[in-house]
């Protein structure tokens, strides 16, 4: 009797914090206030069809980029993309409206924040 309550407790707690494909799909404004200039700043759209993500990466300048790879595990937002030639790739979580992450570059790590716009 405990431990079933003990695994309903789990399971409440685990779905309240999940996140869903639909609730991070729209426009997220982003900054990576360490990236080069012209990268630090810029829109990351997400998409959800099919039960699958997609998006696009468009920086201040206009410059847009497919992303791939994206999947969202519980509150964990992953998404790489190719930045002029070079495949960078993010983990991130994601709190209500709020994402807060690392991007992998050739620069290192660097943070990233975004907003749900």
């Amino acid at each position: 009797m405990i431990v079933s309550g003990l695994l309903f407790i789990a399971g409440a707690f685990f779905s309240v914090n999940a996140q869903s494909n639909k609730s991070v799909a729209g426009k997220w404004q982003y900054s990576v206030p360490e990236a080069p200039s012209g990268y630090e700043k810029g829109v990351i759209f997400l998409v959800e069809k099919d039960k699958a993500l997609s998006g696009d990466l468009v920086l201040d300048s206009g410059y847009k980029v497919k992303l791939s790879n994206v999947s969202l595990k519980s509150d964990t937002l992953r998404l790489g993309a190719y930045v002029e030639s070079e495949y960078v790739t993010v983990v991130s979580k994601v709190k209500g409206n709020k994402i807060e992450g690392k991007v992998d570059t050739s620069m290192g790590i660097l943070g990233l924040k975004a907003e749900k716009k």
